[in-house]
């Protein structure tokens, strides 16, 4: 034991450590490979897949409040802007004070307007300054300069406006993902997508005598968002929720036979309601929190 102890101390405390730094000065030294950088002076170059501070691009941003919904520490909020070339807008910021930078509200956001950017210099004494506004985060370039990793393809998007149910569109699909779905309460059938089967091919497009379909590029989804189920029993017309939406994905239509008559003989406009177009929604719930009536229901969203 006593003769281990006594290699040790000379093999094992001097010997090794003096051939470790010994390499370690000649690698500096003489290859130019040096471990250290002499910071604030010099700064790494980090990979673009570094977490740190948020930026957010105003025009791409739609104000779902994906982000909001999803950040684990609830260090995400909506805040109105008034700005002076897109008007009076919603847009998120971030407490990076509580934020953990996992990188969710840049992943569920439908328009990829969120980033994490390589900024980590974001010490600081007061905890107010950690709270940043939007625009405080605001950066409209930056995404230009980004390689995106989420994958972008062209979809069919509907404009229900344009739509006369003409099922052209249905005939022409060569995956015959396209099946017209009639409307409830209206007497009219619309297109519904099954976008997971969609080739892109563009057919349904071309061959759309009012152009209600166009081919758009769009981000695929790393998260499955629910759908809202509409009941026309409880709906009023309202339009809430067509306000609500940031995603144009609701449009208000007449619904045949609700007239009423007046004293006069008059007869009162049709009642209108609610019809959504499920391809264009991003599973945001404004809807759902928007509606008194519970004429929208939204599995695992709970309502403010």
């Amino acid at each position: 034991m006593e003769a281990e102890k006594q290699k040790l101390s000379v093999t094992g405390w001097v010997l090794i450590p003096m051939y470790r730094t010994m390499r370690q000065f000649i690698t500096s030294t003489f290859r130019g490979r040096p471990n250290t950088i002499l910071y604030p002076e010099q700064k790494l170059v980090l990979p673009q897949i570094f977490r740190g501070l948020h930026t957010l691009d105003f025009k791409k941003c739609i104000g779902c409040g994906n982000c909001v919904n999803i950040c684990p520490n609830e260090c995400m909020w909506l805040e109105k802007v008034d700005d002076p070339e897109l008007g009076k807008i919603e847009r998120p910021g971030v407490d990076i004070g509580r934020c953990l930078f996992c990188n969710f509200c840049a992943e569920v956001c439908p328009t990829c307007a969120i980033h994490l950017s390589t900024e980590y210099e974001l010490a600081s004494n007061d905890r107010e300054k950690f709270r940043l506004g939007p625009k405080a985060i605001r950066d409209d370039k930056f995404a230009d300069t980004f390689v995106e990793e989420r994958q972008r393809r062209p979809v069919p998007v509907l404009n229900l406006d344009k739509c006369n149910g003409c099922e052209a569109c249905a005939g022409e699909c060569p995956e015959m993902c396209i099946a017209m779905m009639p409307i409830e309460g209206t007497g009219k059938k619309k297109p519904e997508i099954a976008l997971p089967k969609c080739t892109s091919c563009g057919k349904c497009a071309v061959v759309c005598p009012e152009k209600a379909l166009t081919m758009t590029e769009v981000y695929e989804s790393y998260f499955d968002m629910p759908e809202p189920k509409f009941m026309l029993k409880n709906c009023t017309g309202c339009q809430a929720c067509l306000k609500a939406c940031p995603a144009e994905a609701i449009y208000m239509m007449e619904m045949p036979g609700t007239e009423k008559t007046l004293k006069d003989g008059k007869k009162t406009k049709p009642k209108k309601r609610a019809v959504f177009v499920l391809d264009k929604c991003v599973g945001c719930g404004r809807c759902f929190r928007a509606c008194k009536f519970k004429a929208i229901e939204m599995p695992g969203v709970k309502k403010e």
